[in-house]
């Protein structure tokens, strides 16, 4: 029924095998932190081929190479695995440690997204839109969104993939850019939730990121980890967004879906078709709920942080979330109460990214947490 581009299957060979090969002994790899494809530029499409490598494991790469996270040309070992377009799966491990994993190879990807070779020619990804009718399509549930909104207001829109007409078949990575005008909607305050339980994830086996590249565009990337693909329709996950606060009379304003990208599990290409849909903006004045933003102001101490955190502010916290670098919830508290202390999970040390949600708004505050 879908058109798929099919991405040298041979090549399959070289995942369904494993680890049963012999080690390649062959000249050394230069590989850039993050290059997934080793296309010369990271984006969300690595982190859609580091799905297709994740648990394999092979020669750990030279602690020598300095940094082993940083955008510079890495010397490394081949792995006796290929991924589908052919690329040596040592280039998947983004952190050199011999292993395929989220954090310590997606993190790469993000902190060094949108980085660029200057000594190699860049192979740019290209982008097939799918036709709607005839492919899947990937969109947002705009009923969900008041028919009008005020400046300042927060809404949520589902994120559905496919119909019952017209199902999703062999999905394991979608990757896609979010695109709207920056003076209704600022890309800082946008955030895409994947955890629920979903016919795309019913067991876990997932993992995702977003990243704002501009004020006009964030991309996102969710890929299973399990080497299992799934097939369905319905909703996958949620994308949350806030009106910018001095929008002054009535507007109209697009978020598209572009760039989609799905992989099945053996890095075989379906077409999807996007979606652009209209959200409207009233000029009437903020309601009590949304005027306060000095309220939404967040204490939270120590910081950086090791075993735990306090955490105050004028309105009742509701809900907490501890965020990832990658945008992934890593905890979820519910206080209920103005002031709280909270117990940190075993998490590796970096930035995370503290949400507080109340009635009257949303607040953010960055957290290092030290080893």
């Amino acid at each position: 029924m879908f058109k798929k581009i099919r991405i040298l299957p041979a090549l399959v060979i070289g995942i369904l095998l494993c680890a049963t090969v012999q080690p390649l002994r062959a000249q050394q790899l230069i590989v850039y932190p993050g290059d997934v494809t080793n296309n010369g530029v990271v984006n969300n499409v690595d982190f859609l081929y580091l799905g297709l490598g994740y648990n394999f494991i092979g020669p750990p790469r030279d602690p020598g190479n300095g940094n082993p996270q940083s955008f510079t040309p890495q010397l490394a070992n081949p792995w006796p695995l290929i991924l589908p377009n052919g690329t040596n799966m040592a280039h998947a491990d983004c952190n050199g440690d011999g292993i395929v994993n989220y954090f310590y190879d997606a993190f790469p990807v993000y902190v060094n997204y949108g980085e660029r070779r200057t000594d190699i020619p860049v192979v740019e990804d290209v982008f097939t839109r799918g036709t709607e009718g005839i492919d899947p399509s990937l969109r947002f549930n705009a009923s969900a969104v008041p028919t009008n909104l005020n400046p300042g207001s927060a809404f949520s829109m589902p994120l559905e993939f496919g119909t019952a007409a017209l199902p999703v078949e062999d999905l394991y990575g979608l990757s896609f850019s979010v695109l709207f005008d920056s003076s209704f909607v600022n890309t800082a305050t946008a955030s895409f939730d994947f955890s629920p339980i979903s016919w795309a994830n019913p067991d876990n086996d997932r993992v995702y990121m977003y990243r704002s590249i501009d004020e006009h565009r964030i991309d996102v990337a969710w890929t299973r980890t399990d080497h299992n693909q799934r097939s369905g329709h319905g909703v996958i996950g949620s994308a949350d967004f806030i009106i910018i606060i001095d929008i002054i009379g009535y507007h109209e304003f697009s978020i598209i879906i572009d760039s989609v990208k799905m992989l099945d599990k053996f890095g075989n290409e379906t077409l999807v078709a996007g979606d652009t849909v209209l959200i409207n903006v009233s000029p009437a004045a903020l309601s009590s709920e949304q005027e306060p933003q000095a309220q939404l102001r967040m204490q939270v101490q120590p910081n950086p942080a090791k075993d735990r955190l306090w955490i105050s502010q004028e309105s009742p916290i509701e809900t907490l979330i501890l965020w990832d670098a990658l945008g992934q919830p890593v905890q979820r508290w519910h206080p209920n109460t103005n002031q709280t202390e909270v117990l940190l999970p075993q998490l590796p040390a970096g930035l995370y990214l503290l949400e507080s949600r109340s009635k009257q708004g949303r607040s953010y505050q960055k957290i290092q947490i030290q080893p």
